[in-house]
């Protein structure tokens, strides 16, 4: 490959790994066309993306990088696997995957800025979602309001009940002092 389109392909790398804080790294070696396209299209309705990528191309373009460390990482035949809203999600799709390709192995992932090895990739598949997580702390952020908005309506309905309780004894009551 000739220096300017390593260079050429440096750049385009660059710009689309550059900013990136989470990907999964995998090998697909062994793995065939047709089965690789299927997963591919798997990943592509749920945002994601799979690029084979060379890894000393990689390396230079995101030196420096959040992606950098993962990039570090990478030994031998590579391919990324970016998109969705963090790792976690991209693990729950591999958790799919892997029974279905056996040849299909998790070398490494970077969530968040921090580097996880293949055994770890594993384990986030088990996590709850960024947005699980946020659902989780308004619930709890929520809790004590609708507590004490709850306790104040069943005071207000109690103080009603007994209100109507006694209109209604008096109601009762009062015919039969008029009838006397």
């Amino acid at each position: 490959m000739s220096k300017p389109v390593k260079e050429l392909i440096t750049r385009e790398l660059a710009s689309r790994y550059g900013q990136a804080t989470n990907a999964v790294w995998v090998e697909l070696v062994g793995v065939d066309g047709i089965t690789t396209n299927e997963f591919r299209r798997a990943l592509s309705g749920k945002h994601m993306r799979l690029e084979v990528v060379k890894t000393s191309l990689l390396r230079r373009a995101v030196s420096g990088a959040p992606l950098g460390r993962l990039a570090e990482a990478l030994a031998g035949p590579a391919a990324l696997i970016t998109g969705g809203e963090t790792a976690i999600d991209v693990a729950k799709v591999l958790e799919e995957w892997l029974p279905k390709v056996p040849q299909l192995k998790l070398r490494g992932a970077l969530l968040e800025g921090e580097f996880l090895d293949g055994s770890r990739v594993k384990d986030l598949a088990k996590m709850p979602s960024k947005r699980d997580l946020q659902g989780r702390v308004v619930s709890c952020v929520r809790a004590p309001g609708a507590n004490l908005a709850g306790a104040l309506r069943a005071g207000g309905g109690g103080i009603a009940g007994c209100l109507k309780a006694l209109i209604e004894k008096l109601e009762k009551a009062a015919p039969v002092a008029q009838a006397g």
